[in-house]
């Protein structure tokens, strides 16, 4: 049978309320989604940790849920327990993200509960002493993947490594061994405001009174903190390193550049040039590199857009006696900068017809429109952005990658043996 025009799609639109204490609150009325996906996100980027304590951000949101002031301990889990919920949170760059699960029924109350923990956690030193012990254990497990320590090397090349956002999110064994409860409290008695926040609540909401829950949960939530402006990030300049790790027989491999944020004109385009040459299983450098030479397994290209500028990087990996070809052939694919008519159509296809699937739940939903919070892009901007890939030639999806990808002028890292990589000629860390 012949296959009939998608109908037009559109992301969600929410309610929009604004509560006394500064709190913005989305609310995303998903019909037949019972089970509300709440998602906080709090002006309180990773720069806001203080000189020789990276990693208490994360620590802090990872300790949130362990025992509150009213709960202490076990007896906050068993509060959430009993209205179906569950709490988690992570640090992003540019803000903290608390996350609630709850069935419709449940909201009132687990709403209560979430901004008990936001707004008043307990932080007993043994509850951070485990979160930390979880933490360093993490680290030790993330340093042992050649992958991990190639994406993480690569962020600290491309950018300025001065910036905060250029290290390890987490931080890093030395400081994080040092941080104790008291950091840990103080750093969320300075840095947790409700102001700049935005709570999302998306799912079917039917008769729920949404900002009324919302206002009753956090009316007490007033502290003295202020929004810390995320920093910008700076570009450095391009290098080839090699990182040892004795005795591998793999390299892990990182190609990168300075990129763009959402709202830069180019976005579009960049998305399809860069789903062209390495964003799909039938991409240029994924045909090449894995089907025809089986040098890997897979290889992306993938644009990494923060609050404002960005990151693009190549991310593969091949037995070791193969990596300089293969480095070789990414960079000659790299260099062909022309897109055919049908590329950018099946390009632009994929990246449209995947968004109605890709926002099928609740769950996406609200960490999308955290998304939007977090980058203060306006709550159209998915659709727009659909628009606007719409749009994309040929000719603006070259400009694009023109402009920002430049083969020669990339930095690169791999990670592997260095005695049998030494013929790369790259600067040894």
């Amino acid at each position: 049978p012949a296959i009939a025009p998608a109908a037009p799609w559109a992301f969600p639109r929410p309610t929009v309320t604004e509560l006394d204490s500064g709190l913005a609150v989305w609310a995303y009325d998903l019909p037949g989604q019972y089970i509300l996906a709440c998602n906080l996100a709090l002006e309180l980027p990773l720069n806001a940790e203080p000189a020789g304590r990276e990693g208490v951000a994360t620590l802090a949101v990872r300790t949130l849920d362990e025992g509150t002031l009213a709960h202490p301990g076990l007896a906050y889990a068993a509060a959430l327990e009993d209205v179906g919920a569950e709490f988690s949170g992570f640090q992003g760059l540019s803000t903290t993200q608390c996350l609630l699960d709850v069935p419709s029924t449940g909201l009132d109350d687990a709403l209560a509960l979430f901004a008990e923990a936001v707004a008043n956690p307990a932080f007993e030193h043994d509850d951070v002493a485990r979160i930390r012990a979880n933490r360093l254990a993490e680290i030790e497990q993330q340093e042992a993947r050649g992958s991990y320590v190639a994406s993480t090397v690569l962020r600290e090349t491309v950018l300025d490594a001065r910036l905060r956002g250029a290290r390890p999110t987490g931080g890093e064994t030395d400081q994080v061994a040092a941080i104790k409860a008291a950091d840990v409290a103080g750093f969320h008695r300075r840095c947790y405001t409700p102001r700049g926040a935005t709570l999302i609540i998306a799912g079917d909401l039917g008769d729920l009174d949404v900002a009324g829950s919302a206002e009753r949960a956090f009316a007490a939530w007033r502290p003295d903190a202020t929004p810390v402006e995320p920093e910008t990030p700076r570009p450095a300049p391009a290098r080839r390193r090699l990182i040892h790790r004795a005795g591998a027989v793999q390299a892990d491999i990182r190609l990168g550049w300075y990129g763009i944020d959402r709202g830069d004109p180019r976005w579009a385009g960049l998305q399809v040039a860069t789903f062209i040459v390495g964003g799909g299983f039938n991409s240029r450098l994924n045909t090449r590199l894995r089907e025809e030479l089986g040098y890997t397994y897979g290889v992306a290209l993938s644009p990494r857009p923060y609050r404002s500028a960005g990151l693009i990087d190549l991310a593969t990996s091949t037995k070791t006696a193969s990596a300089p070809a293969l480095i070789a052939e990414a960079l000659g694919i790299l260099r062909r900068t022309e897109f055919t008519a049908d590329e950018v159509s099946d390009a632009i296809s994929h990246l449209i017809m995947s968004a109605p699937l890709t926002f099928d739940t609740a769950d996406a939903v609200a960490a999308q429109a955290a998304t939007l919070a977090a980058a203060r892009l306006p709550l159209d901007h998915v659709t727009g952005h659909l628009r606007a890939l719409a749009a994309v030639t040929p000719e603006s999806a070259a400009e694009a990658y023109d402009s920002l990808i430049t083969p020669d002028a990339a930095s690169i890292v791999v990670v592997g043996d260095a005695a049998e990589l030494a013929g790369l000629g790259f600067d040894q860390d």
